[in-house]
């Protein structure tokens, strides 16, 4: 609750409400004094030399009428209730008196950081200006059938355009021996290669796991094997 005293306080502008303790006794009757001589002005000045006499024995007296003449509904909880409803109470208050002050008042929404969105798509990291880039264009436009172009980007817009149209006629591939009967074949096959070393890398591992745990002295909890 000492953070909610703090934000109370500073709304209503009291000059400590960083330090402020409320478990210190003669703070807290500071801050009850300077509550009701600043903000809740309930009694007249005269009638506050009880709560102004914080060291007198008898201040105790003097909050519990002060509290009952407010018509309190924390006086019989704990010191630290009672602050808070006091508080609450001049905060409610301090509006009151400065609503057209407060009404118009703009609240300062933090500025959000942009999220860092990590692409998982390949095709966004390419690199355009890279020599396997152009070779890789120049190689599947020429399978395609698309003419040349000093900007391989170029030549990439034509063959998209092309695999948006009607099938391709067939094209004979010297290197590879295969007949492209559609365009989007061209694509497929650029992803053949890496796949197959996907697969390889995953066997690869499957069978590292498999030595592994297949060999009846390893325990990998204890991270050594045998005895």
């Amino acid at each position: 609750m000492s953070n909610m005293f703090k934000l109370k306080l500073t709304a209503l502008g009291h000059p400590n409400p960083d330090s402020f303790n409320c478990d210190d006794e003669k703070e807290y009757r500071s801050v009850i004094l300077w509550l009701e001589d600043q903000k809740i002005r309930h009694s007249k000045i005269e009638d506050r030399e009880g709560l102004r006499n914080i060291e007198s024995d008898s201040w105790k007296e003097a909050y519990d009428a002060y509290q009952k003449d407010l018509v309190s509904p924390a006086s019989e909880g704990t010191p630290a209730e009672q602050l808070n409803w006091l508080l609450s109470y001049a905060v409610r208050l301090e509006y009151a008196d400065n609503a057209a002050k407060y009404k118009n008042a703009k609240v300062d929404q933090p500025k959000q950081a942009a999220p860092n969105v990590v692409s998982t798509n390949p095709l966004d990291n390419l690199d355009f200006s890279s020599p396997a880039f152009k070779a890789g264009v120049e190689r599947v436009s020429t399978i395609a059938g698309i003419g040349p172009h000093q900007d391989p980007k170029f030549r990439l817009a034509a063959l998209a355009k092309v695999l948006k149209t009607s099938p391709h006629p067939e094209v004979q591939s010297r290197e590879q021996g295969f007949i492209v009967r559609q365009p989007s074949d061209v694509l497929k096959l650029l992803f053949v290669q890496d796949l197959r070393a996907l697969q390889t890398k995953i066997n690869e591992a499957l069978v590292t796991v498999q030595t592994v745990t297949a060999d009846p002295r390893t325990d990998t909890k204890l991270g050594r094997v045998g005895r």
